[in-house]
């Protein structure tokens, strides 16, 4: 049946690839690559920057697919800079405006204060106020209040012109009186080492003082002076000595001593 008939093989069955042009041959596996999937390179990309599949087709050769770069958005960075900066500005602005809020009337008040107590100093040399001074220790007479309500004592300190607790002025009848607090000074008992005190000025305690060569203040009718006092409180008392210690002198209220003694202002 078959004898003299060649045998053709169906068309199914042709390999065609023998057929097909070097060309062509070259190009059959390319339809396999993925459309999403480049060529790799051996370079690795930079982990900080963006990349992008970018594909103008469906064939990797034919449509150019390739990596695509996306430079970092500088711009949202630099924004934020700014709005931290403007943050930090205006918290700045609000803590030194607290500050000068609290600052200034403080600063207003003690302004005002000092012009107060220059006004008062002023007032209080028109008047004739000294300080007692004693120049042998360069202290002057001090008001210190006691333990005692309402009682006050006379103590050695340190001179201070602008301290009103130092501020004398002579009353008649030889009374020395305090500026600062309006009384006058005298002795509980009329003895040797008794300490200074201060009462109302017609109380019968307070001394009647009367000067000797301008320097001494002694007690009307007694052998008893203003003295420094050997004490650690340095609490100025009554003592018959004439020394150094019982002689003072009268300082202004701007801090310079004047000539002769306390008495240079004394009323008799």
């Amino acid at each position: 049946m078959y004898g003299n008939v060649d045998y053709v093989p169906p068309a199914h069955f042709e390999d065609n690839t023998l057929k097909r042009s070097p060309s062509e041959q070259s190009n059959i596996y390319l339809q396999e690559e993925s459309l999403y999937e480049p060529i790799r390179s051996t370079e690795k990309p930079d982990p900080h920057h963006l990349w992008r599949l970018s594909s103008t087709g469906s064939s990797v050769e034919e449509n150019g697919l390739h990596w695509k770069y996306i430079p970092p958005k500088q711009g949202c960075y630099q924004k934020s800079k700014v709005r931290i900066a403007l943050c930090f500005a205006g918290l700045m602005l609000i803590l030194t405006l607290c500050v000068l809020g609290i600052i200034l009337p403080k600063y207003s008040y003690m302004k005002t204060e000092v012009e107060f107590l220059k006004g008062e100093q002023k007032k209080l040399a028109s008047l004739g106020s000294f300080l007692v001074y004693s120049e042998s220790h360069a202290k002057c007479a001090e008001v210190r209040s006691t333990s005692s309500l309402y009682q006050f004592e006379l103590t050695a300190s340190n001179c201070s012109p602008d301290s009103f607790s130092q501020f004398f002025r002579w009353l008649p009848r030889g009374r020395l009186m305090s500026t600062m607090v309006g009384l006058c000074v005298g002795a509980e008992k009329i003895r040797t080492n008794q300490p200074m005190r201060l009462f109302e000025c017609n109380n019968e305690r307070v001394i009647n003082w009367v000067c000797t060569n301008e320097t001494l203040l002694g007690v009307k009718g007694e052998s008893l002076y203003f003295n420094f006092g050997n004490n650690r409180e340095r609490i100025i008392m009554l003592y018959w000595g004439t020394g150094v210690w019982s002689r003072w002198k009268a300082q202004s209220l701007e801090g310079q001593v004047q000539d002769g003694g306390a008495c240079v202002h004394c009323c008799a």
